[in-house]
Formats: structure tokens, sequence, C-alpha cells
């Protein structure tokens, strides 16, 4: 838990360095907008519609013109998170093994799922294609 903690917490304070914001920024732009952004364009190809990407576009947007300090509000809205995730310490996670498995594992699997019924035909087919390609022919 702690290589996979430090290598996305590596990544993220990388992506701050290049882009001059602050970790805790990229931190709220990656997990609050970034993430569902993905999540609702998957659901939006699986619908075959645009509407949820637009709409959470649209709602991204006005957030960003209306919010006065975007540094304060991140910090606050990492703080909530962190303390959040704290919380888990009730079932014996610490904090480390919270944030892996609620900020890594849960949207990885999430996003697999998405993924599967988005391309579950292509998925199959490409499994079916496999399958007759490596049988045993007498």
């Amino acid at each position: 838990m702690n290589d996979i903690f430090a290598f996305v917490y590596s990544i993220l304070e990388g992506m701050s360095k290049i882009t001059g914001l602050s970790y805790k920024e990229i931190n709220i732009i990656v997990y609050y907008i970034v993430v569902p952004f993905v999540y609702l364009s998957l659901f939006d190809k699986l619908l075959k519609n645009h509407f949820l990407k637009i709409g959470f576009s649209i709602a991204v947007i006005l957030f960003l013109i209306f919010v006065k300090d975007f540094s304060l509000f991140s910090n606050d809205l990492f703080d909530k998170s962190v303390r959040f995730l704290q919380w888990f310490e009730i079932i014996g996670w610490n904090y480390i093994v919270a944030s892996v498995i609620i900020c890594v594992v849960v949207p990885f699997l999430i996003f697999a799922l998405l993924l599967y019924f988005v391309y579950e035909s292509n998925i199959n087919s490409f499994f079916n294609k496999f399958r007759n390609n490596n049988e045993i022919k007498y």
C-alpha cells in the first residue's frame, strides 16, 4: 500500500511542479474534475449521447468562474477529504490504506467496469477470435 501511495503521490507532485499549481490543487482537479469527467464520458458513450459530459463541463466552468480563490477552495476541500479518509480508522485503515483503497482501487475498478460495458462487444469479439484461433483442430 505504501508503494502505491508513494507512486500516486509522486505523479501528483510531478504534475504540481510542471503546472505550477499546488499539490492540493492538482489533487482536487484530478479527483473532483478529471476522474468524474472520464466516468461521465464513458457513461455518455454507453448511453450514446453527450449530455452528461457537457453538463458537467458547464458546471465546472461556471464553478471556476465564480469561485473567488481556487487555491483556498482546494486547500479546504483537500483538508476535508483527508478528514474523510482518516474516518476509516474506525475499521482499521490508516490514512495511506484508506487513500489507496478509496482513491486508487475503487476508481480503477469503476473505470474498468465502465470500460467493459462500453466496449463489451469489442472485448467479446476479441476473446472469441482468440479462442477460435487457439482451438485444437483434429
